[in-house]
């Protein structure tokens, strides 16, 4: 449903020697590491996790009354805001997306949007372990939602990526095995697919994935994972050189 992130670079350029020549020292003491930004409660994923001020709280019970005045039942009210949720996501307004989800969340505490919705987010934030405990809830929800599970592997690939212990290459290939079989076209999941299989070194099952992804929807392809791959192994197929 929702874009998370590209296929990330395998490598970082470095400086020339004569940039790194030109470049200023570096200052003898120690640089601070920048601030984390610091936002209202209600643009924190369900609020911080933290009790409610008596403004956000009062704020919210007006939003349910009204919605409960407005639509014919919660659950139409959940897709109604969902969507304009959704949107702000698309369009990287994070916060307003956030308190968006954060009412639905009020409108509903098992809504599916929400937990899919704020995982995206902390994904996007670069919170990789909040993300995976939110998209799990979404999972644990509703086990049909193959695209969140795509968006769940996703995650888990960027902490194996990141060397974090919060995803492991079985475990994104696991996932990814499961979104496949339930939405056999869903070339995001066979681009992903491919990379693990690239990760893992095998590139002619690499290049399996990546006609997978290309026979499902080629505007899909990432065609600079194409190129690093090609540098590996030639394309079996020789469509892509």
């Amino acid at each position: 449903m929702i874009l998370l992130s590209a296929f990330s670079a395998f490598s970082q350029t470095k400086p020339t020697k004569s940039e790194a020549a030109a470049a200023p020292k570096a200052p003898a003491t120690p640089v601070a590491a920048p601030a984390k930004p610091v936002r209202a409660a209600k643009y924190e994923v369900l609020y911080g996790s933290k009790p409610l001020s008596k403004a956000d709280q009062k704020e919210l019970n007006e939003f349910v009354a009204s919605c409960d005045a407005s639509f014919g039942s919660r659950a139409e009210a959940v897709t109604f805001f969902a969507e304009r949720a959704w949107e702000y996501v698309a369009s990287a307004h994070l916060d307003t997306a956030t308190y968006r989800f954060n009412l639905i969340s009020a409108l509903d505490s098992n809504s599916v949007d929400a937990y899919w919705g704020l995982g995206v987010i902390s994904f996007q934030r670069g919170d990789n372990d909040l993300a995976i405990r939110l998209l799990n809830k979404g999972l644990e929800l509703d086990s049909t939602q193959s695209m969140m599970r795509v968006d769940y592997a996703i995650v888990k690939l960027s902490c194996y990526e990141k060397g974090q212990d919060c995803g492991t290459l079985d475990e994104v290939e696991t996932e990814l095995k499961h979104a496949l079989a339930q939405d056999p076209k869903n070339a995001n999941a066979w681009m992903k697919r491919c990379q693990v299989a690239y990760y893992k070194e095998n590139y002619e099952l690499a290049w399996s994935y990546f006609h997978e992804a290309r026979m499902a929807d080629i505007l899909q392809l990432d065609l600079n994972f194409g190129s690093l791959l090609a540098a590996k192994m030639p394309d079996p197929k020789g469509i892509f050189k």
